[in-house]
């Protein structure tokens, strides 16, 4: 149950990453070029990229998941989003912005398929459903909570902060699944050496 929550509380921050931005994301694209007159089209195009990259990334990684496993995967790919998300929060200009989100997009591809397979892969047949379930609660929670947290944080802090603080909220996701995929190793290791 601790590894289910855990992965449930995954798929929330990352819905939450992918939506925090999206409330600021025209508005800082006018703050670096205030002078621009096509602010809706650079931010409807830097907002779609990640989307060009997950559909390149996804089937690819999803095979290296096969390969190497899942878990390893997972902890890559959001290591991989806290580095961008912390580089994001020191662009100079809208490329720079859409260059980091279509690197993106590659962990975004293999994030929540590799989720939805430790799930599969750690759950009984006898509850998948409910299992599948609680994860899209868990994914409409974060659609809810990332714009939330987008629009206050900006308010408070800045549009910069919103990538950092998008940045620390995945990493302490990181921290809490890396314990709970430990926990999980120790006691399939004591089950097989019983």
């Amino acid at each position: 149950p601790g590894l289910m929550i855990s992965l449930f509380v995954t798929t929330m921050v990352i819905q939450l990453c992918n939506g925090s931005v999206g409330p600021i994301l025209a508005l800082f694209i006018k703050s670096m070029e205030p002078e621009s007159n096509n602010i809706a089209f650079l931010s409807g195009m830097i907002a779609a990229v990640p989307g060009v990259s997950a559909l390149i990334s996804a089937p690819r990684l999803g095979k290296l998941g096969d390969r190497i496993g899942t878990a390893r995967i997972l902890m890559a790919t959001l290591i991989f989003a806290v580095v961008l998300f912390f580089a994001m929060s020191f662009v100079t200009s809208p490329l720079q912005l859409g260059v980091l989100r279509f690197l993106l997009g590659f962990a975004d591809g293999a994030m929540l398929p590799a989720v939805q397979t430790l799930l599969v892969k750690y759950s009984s047949d006898q509850v998948t459903g409910r299992i599948f379930g609680y994860n899209q609660s868990f994914m409409y929670l974060g659609n809810v909570a990332g714009p939330l947290i987008g629009a206050s944080v900006s308010a408070m802090a800045g549009f910069r902060w919103v990538f950092a603080a998008t940045a620390i909220v995945v990493l302490i996701n990181i921290i809490q699944l890396a314990i709970a995929l430990r926990r999980r190793r120790q006691m399939a290791e004591a089950k097989s050496g019983r």
